[in-house]
């Protein structure tokens, strides 16, 4: 009978049979065995010392493809990506105040389910710029500032809000196509549960592709459907269908883009691009809207 020693203790199975994997890959045999506080990873005793450098090795470049991927980041990182969205709602707030050139930027603006329907896809990107009042406009600029920099410190400035702008593009486009044609929408608001999904359905991919606890995997994401049910469902002018589908749109992208981690360019120069094409994008709509085209 073959004498085994244990040379891993894993938390989960899958990691255990991710350990086993690399071993078989390396000719070497071995058995899972349930263990108190998880699984046990045992070897043939002769194999013992090739297997421990083996999965040594392994982890050291797991560690460091990790530490590439989410390395800490400075608490104040993302900010000032996050100051240019506030100035820009308080601009348009400014504009649209004092109707500015003589434009009823409410009206040029604001998201209609059935101009949207007959091609009008820019309202869907000027409507997240347009507030009711005072405290609409300060309640949408200061969740964004939270959700947006959490955003940016996982994805960067440029790409973080590139993200958030068509996560509540859409999911204003999706809201004004399911609605009735007289269904109207302003509001960042769309974008800023947009930023949640992201954080929420990023966070969620990449402990999940790191392998960690079921519970762990699962907290990002719960916390952020709390939230959302939390901030997104109260109030008499709530609308709570495009917060769902922001968030919905969100969540998607955060998943896509934690998929895509080696393939999405992160340099400095790549998050001045997603920046500039963010920034234009919103200029590209309200000169539709205000008919410069």
């Amino acid at each position: 009978m073959i004498e085994l020693e244990e040379v891993r203790r894993s938390g989960s199975w899958r990691e255990a049979e991710q350990l086993a994997l690399v071993l078989a890959a390396m000719g070497i045999g071995c058995r899972l065995a349930v263990a108190p506080g998880g699984v046990a990873l045992q070897v043939a005793v002769a194999d013992v010392d090739t297997a421990r450098r083996e999965l040594d090795a392994y982890e050291r470049e797991n560690a460091r493809r990790r530490s590439a991927v989410a390395r800490p980041r400075d608490l104040w990182e993302g900010w000032p990506a996050a100051v240019v969205y506030a100035l820009v709602l308080l601009l348009v707030f400014g504009a649209e105040r004092r109707e500015l050139w003589s434009v009823d930027w409410l009206a040029a603006g604001a998201s209609r389910g059935g101009l949207l329907e007959h091609g009008e896809w820019w309202r869907a990107v000027t409507a997240l710029t347009i507030h009711a009042d005072h405290g609409h406009l300060i309640g949408n600029i200061a969740a964004g500032l939270v959700f947006g920099t959490l955003a940016a410190q996982l994805l960067g400035q440029g790409l973080a809000w590139l993200a958030i702008l068509l996560a509540g593009m859409a999911g204003n486009l999706l809201a004004g196509l399911l609605r009735a044609p007289d269904y109207t929408a302003i509001g960042a608001s769309t974008a800023v549960f947009g930023a949640l999904g992201i954080v929420s359905g990023y966070t969620r991919q990449r402990r999940w592709i790191e392998r960690h606890l079921t519970l762990r995997r699962l907290a990002p994401l719960g916390a952020g459907i709390l939230l959302l049910v939390h901030l997104g469902f109260g109030g008499e002018r709530t609308d709570v269908a495009a917060h769902v589908l922001g968030f919905l749109a969100g969540a998607g992208l955060g998943w896509l883009l934690a998929r895509r981690t080696d393939g999405v360019p992160r340099s400095v120069r790549a998050q001045r691009i997603y920046g500039g094409l963010a920034v234009g994008l919103v200029v590209l709509a309200w000169s539709m809207a205000l008919g410069l085209r």
